[in-house]
């Protein structure tokens, strides 16, 4: 497939990028930072929605370059397979009537706020 073609096939390229970013182990933060483009532009493009052939083209070329990639290895790229294992540990140690101080829940509720900001931004 030629670099020309892939603005028409946009959401299978959006498909194929988003595997890349995440099989690499990158963040979409970290991931735009390191190819110089825009967070919302990344999200653009990983959603397919980018509607500019020349910006497409100049922003696509940029994570090529950074993926160390052509065209034809992007096209051809396939996720590796996602482990989903699920371990739950129980303890016959805990405490039944343990009550956490104020200090540490302080600190779990700033946690908590934390996990909610990476759920909105990422």
């Amino acid at each position: 497939m030629k670099f020309d073609e892939l603005f028409e096939q946009r959401s299978l390229v959006a498909s194929k990028l988003k595997d890349c970013i995440r099989d690499m182990g990158y963040t979409k933060v970290s991931f735009a930072s390191k190819a110089d483009i825009s967070r919302p532009t990344l999200d653009k493009l990983l959603n397919g929605s980018i509607d500019n052939k020349s910006s497409f083209d100049r922003h696509l070329q940029k994570i090529l370059k950074l993926l160390n990639m052509t065209v034809e290895d992007l096209m051809l790229y396939h996720s590796a397979p996602v482990k989903s294992a699920t371990t739950t540990v129980f303890s016959k140690n805990a405490l039944v009537d343990h009550e956490m101080s104020d200090k540490a829940k302080k600190q779990y509720n700033l946690l908590l706020d934390v996990i909610d900001l990476c759920a909105i931004y990422y």
